[in-house]
C-alpha cells in the first residue's frame, strides 16, 4: 500500500496578547483549532511564544507555519506585532519548520467579503466549526476573539490552494 506524505500547515492569526490557530493536513483534514492568548502584565510575546505557541509545534510538528504578513496599524500596534512575528518565526526555526508569510489574500473574491462571511465559508468547508462561530457582530460591538481562529483557517486553506 502506498502512503501519500501530507503536508501539515500550522496557520496563526497573530495580534499582539492572542494568536488564532489552526492546524490542517492536507487541503480537507482540520486537526486543530482554537485561540491562545496571555493577559498578563510584561513581555507578553515571549510568553505567548514559550508557553502557548511551542506545545503547538511541539505536538503537530507542521511542515510549514503560515502568518499573515504586516498590517497597517498604529505604530505602536504594529511594532508589538513584528516583534512578536519575530519570535514566531524564530522558535519555528528552532523546530526546522519553514515559515511562510503571506502578504496578500491570493485572490479577489476574498478581498470583497466581510471577516464574518469569510468565516461562514470556512465553516462550509469544515462544519465542525459550525459551533465555534459568534454571531454577526454589530458595528458597535467588539469583535468576538474566536474570530482570528476563523482567519486562520481562511489562510491556511487559501496557502494550500
Amino acid at each position: 500500500m502506498r502512503y501519500k506524505s501530507l503536508t501539515r500547515v500550522l496557520a496563526l492569526d497573530l495580534h499582539p496578547r492572542r494568536f488564532g490557530y489552526v492546524v490542517l493536513e492536507g487541503p480537507d483534514r482540520l486537526l486543530d483549532w482554537g485561540v491562545r492568548s496571555h493577559r498578563r502584565k510584561g513581555n507578553s510575546s515571549d510568553v505567548l511564544i514559550q508557553t502557548r505557541l511551542r506545545p503547538l509545534l511541539e505536538l503537530w510538528r507542521p511542515t510549514f507555519l503560515v502568518i499573515h504578513g504586516a498590517r497597517q496599524m498604529p505604530s505602536r500596534k504594529n511594532l508589538l506585532r513584528e516583534r512578536l512575528l519575530e519570535g514566531v518565526a524564530a522558535e519555528a526555526k528552532n523546530y526546522r519548520i519553514r515559515v511562510q508569510i503571506l502578504k496578500k489574500r491570493p485572490t479577489d473574491r476574498a478581498e470583497k467579503l466581510t471577516k464574518y462571511e469569510r468565516a461562514r465559508e470556512v465553516v462550509k468547508r469544515f462544519p465542525v466549526l459550525n459551533q465555534r462561530l459568534p454571531p454577526e457582530r454589530k458595528p458597535w460591538e467588539s469583535e468576538d476573539y474566536r474570530m482570528s481562529m476563523f482567519a486562520a483557517a481562511a489562510l491556511a486553506t487559501a496557502y494550500l490552494r
